[in-house]
């Protein structure tokens, strides 16, 4: 039944209801489908339950799956092909293609590989290829390794290999199996001889030098026509670790005129004696190269499809050369793009050169790109498996910006962390009228998520504010306290540098904060309760956005890539550990580094402590100045817009109207005297400037009739703020009641209040009009844009 177009009609949902009164989900099977959800998309937020009790069932369920499953890859419904991920409601819609794209595979009897070197540890480009790879294997409920390619013992170290275990759990990746390349070394080295033995291959004494430039040229080697007995007595030496077996490698026989000079008779074994095994200690004296043993040992551990960068494509045919020569199984090779950002090493012979010449802490300072790094960064893990999804197996190799995987991050961490409050240390003291002792008042942690619970907060007479917002403040002006109320701000002293040294004020929290223009946040003035904090912000480790093999590195080292700067925080900071986040109002999002109190040291508090600040993916600051040019932080969006000028008075969305009284219109009447009037301020910009509206994306949860006004609807309007606006629009002869509630629709929000035949309307909302004004659409969002975000 096709009746998609009209769910946002009576009619449509009607019909829905009737199809939906016999049965769970549209197809009628016992589980959802990307049907369901593709159908679900279109139809309104919010569904009648007493008109269309079987559709507010049928939409009340699917949500409930999807906020449950966020990642499950939906199967495809009557009509639609299966496998890939729902639209609309039933995924994401920046998710890749990921289904039908292994070629034979068989629901469960893929399986895929993981294969890292132990010689660094796990990077995002490593985090990509283990999650599409676990993703794969859990989608056909097949199997994962994850295999330690441990073939050159110069390089690997057991403290990697351990790492990365640990990383993996990060990642919340649990393989079926864990091996290793060098479990088959002997497997490995007698393929390696039947090969000889079929003048596949053969020993080459050669020198480096001399190898490389015949490879160049396409000159055959001399020792390429050697019998097959001697290369067998050759190879026997390399095992050994001979003086002569030192000198040798085995090459494979395949094409030394290919255009594909990868073809060009590789290196498949050589010797290593002069540093033992990490695992197998001096147990061996020659050892197979990637190229050789990946092959071999995929075929061996029952390997389906091989997962693989496509920057290694030149050597896929010596992969499928390796399993005919040695007689092994058939197996699959997937290629995808390799992940690269502007900006950063993923070499790890690079990251190395910084761990060992001291520029980083380590292999998880947040700076670097490693797994480690990124998390103690504030990276989840939800947000790096989101972000994986929307890349894909895409073959398109781009250089790619931070901004998209800090924007998918902040998605994760805003509905879930608590929000506190800092001010710098060169915070000015405003004496207010208040309590003349602090008391504590107990507030949301969070003003949309009360499962986070109250935390406290502490009012006293003295309060800290940050210097930057005093600079801001006239004598006489009223400004809003978050989480408090209203004060006038009546005298301020200045030094004789225009430094701000001293205020008094008094609270007006009877006040309406909507008379005020500015919001500003504060804490308490009580020195032995406040918690001393360096609040950290990063930059790249280097200056230059491609980096090339042949980059000189201390030439291209970033000078400013930390940045601290000294802060005054809400006492209760305290109580938070090494790695839990929070927001800091009007600064951002951060993650403790340093707690106050280190585990071993007892009740002794270190000070300060240390949050470092998590990108979030905007160029734009949050209302208080940067030391790190925003524009250019790892996770800001490039160049897309220069850093915005200090607050204008406009609160933080999600603070704004979180101050009490600002569900009344008190305005003076609370007792207090009437202050001076603020001396006016010219604009600081001229009226044409469109920046100075604030345009932003909202969702309509309600829309009534207007009692009084045969033209107008009432509506409410969630723009990610404490509450709803209520906002008044003459779109009552153009569309219907049902087609308005639960759309997405751009409001112009920065308006003045105003009755409309006796309703308070709260902004404006965005329509486009047909020429002959007939017709009236809303203006639709942005694709990808969220409730309360701004668009201009």
């Amino acid at each position: 039944m096709d009746f998609a177009n009209s769910l946002k009609t009576e009619k449509g949902l009607e019909e829905l209801n009737k199809l939906l009164a016999g049965k769970s989900f549209i197809g009628g099977g016992s589980s959802a489908t990307r049907e369901d959800f593709d159908l679900l998309a279109k139809a309104p937020g919010t569904i009648d339950k007493e008109l269309f009790p079987h559709a507010r069932r049928w939409a009340s369920h699917l949500r409930a799956l999807k906020a449950a499953f966020p990642l499950k890859q939906w199967p495809g419904g009557k009509g639609q092909a299966g496998g890939g991920a729902a639209a609309g409601e039933g995924g994401n819609k920046d998710q890749a293609k990921l289904e039908g794209l292994l070629p034979n595979a068989e629901m469960g009897k893929v399986c895929t590989r993981f294969p890292p070197e132990p010689s660094g540890y796990l990077h995002i480009g490593h985090a990509k290829a283990a999650m599409l790879n676990n993703h794969y294997a859990r989608h056909y409920k097949g199997k994962l390794i994850v295999r330690f390619d441990d073939t050159n013992p110069s390089k690997e170290k057991m403290e990697f290999e351990e790492s990365m275990i640990k990383d993996l759990a990060t990642l919340q990746i649990k393989p079926d199996v864990v091996s290793h390349t060098s479990d088959h070394f002997d497997k490995l080295q007698e393929h390696m001889e039947a090969v000889i033995k079929k003048g596949m291959a053969y020993v080459d004494d050669t020198d480096v030098d001399t190898m490389r430039a015949e490879r160049d040229k396409g000159t055959c080697s001399k020792c390429r026509d050697l019998p097959v007995e001697e290369n067998l007595r050759r190879f026997a030496e390399m095992l050994k670790g001979s003086e002569e077996g030192l000198k040798m490698c085995v090459r494979g026989k395949m094409d030394m005129q290919s255009a594909n000079k990868c073809l060009r008779d590789p290196v498949f074994y050589r010797c290593k004696v002069d540093v033992p095994h990490h695992k197998h200690g001096t147990k061996y004296k020659a050892y197979p190269t990637y190229d050789f043993a990946c092959p071999v040992v995929d075929a061996l551990e029952g390997v389906t499809h091989a997962l693989r960068t496509i920057e290694y494509k030149d050597r896929a045919p010596m992969y499928d050369w390796v399993l005919q020569a040695t007689g092994s199984r058939h197996v699959e090779m997937v290629e995808f793009a390799k992940t690269q950002f502007s900006y950063t090493i993923l070499s790890k012979r690079k990251l190395t050169w910084f761990v060992d010449n001291g520029y980083v802490e380590g292999w998880d300072d947040p700076r670097f790109p490693t797994v480690q790094g990124v998390m103690r960064r504030g990276m989840t893990v939800d947000g790096l498996k989101d972000f994986v999804l929307t890349q894909g197996m895409s073959k398109a190799t781009n250089m790619m910006e931070w901004d998209k995987i800090w924007a998918i991050n902040k998605q994760k961490i805003d509905p879930v962390v608590p929000r506190f409050a800092a001010v710098g240390d060169d915070a000015v003291v405003l004496h207010l009228d208040g309590p003349a002792e602090p008391v504590g008042v107990l507030d949301k942690k969070h003003p949309k998520n009360d499962e986070l619970g109250t935390r406290l907060i502490m009012q006293a007479k003295d309060i800290y504010v940050e210097q930057e917002d005093a600079q801001d403040l006239a004598e006489g002006e009223q400004v809003t306290l978050l989480h408090w109320g209203n004060a006038y701000v009546d005298k301020i002293k200045r030094d004789k540098s225009g430094k701000i040294v001293d205020m008094v004020g008094r609270l007006n929290v009877e006040g309406n904060v909507k008379d005020t223009k500015k919001k500003i946040h504060w804490v308490a003035k009580l020195d032995q309760q406040v918690t001393p904090v360096i609040l950290r912000e990063l930059d790249h480790l280097v200056t230059k956005p491609k980096i090339e093999d042949d980059d000189d590195l201390p030439s291209i080292i970033n000078p400013c890539s930390c940045q601290d700067t000294k802060a005054i925080a809400d006492p209760l900071l305290k109580t938070l550990r090494k790695g839990d986040m929070m927001q800091l109002e009007r600064r951002g999002y951060y993650i403790v580094d340093v707690p106050a109190f280190v585990p071993g040291q007892g009740n002794k508090a270190s000070e300060p402590m240390v949050l470092i600040k998590i990108p979030d993916g905007k160029s734009k600051d949050m209302g208080m100045k940067s030391k790190v040019d925003p524009s250019k932080l790892q996770g800001a969006a490039g160049n897309k817009g220069d850093k915005t000028p200090k607050d204008d008075g406009k609160a933080a969305p999600a603070a704004k109207a979180d101050a009490k009284g600002d569900a009344k219109e008190k305005g003076e009447k609370g007792g207090k005297a009437k202050a001076k009037a603020a001396p006016a301020k010219p604009a600081d910009r001229p009226l044409e400037d469109i920046s100075r509206l604030n345009i932003k994306v909202g969702k309509i949860t309600k829309v009534w009739p207007h009692p009084d006004a045969e033209k107008l609807y009432c509506e409410e309007i969630d723009v990610g703020e404490d509450k709803p606006r209520t906002i008044a629009s003459g779109l009552r002869p153009y569309l219907k009641q049902e087609e308005m509630e639960g759309q997405m629709v751009i409001i112009l929000a920065n308006l003045k209040p105003r009755k409309m035949q006796g309703f308070e309307s709260q902004g404006m909302v965005m329509c486009a009009t047909s020429k002959d004004g007939k017709t009236v659409e809303l203006m639709q969002p942005p694709a990808g844009a969220k409730v309360g975000e701004r668009v201009m």
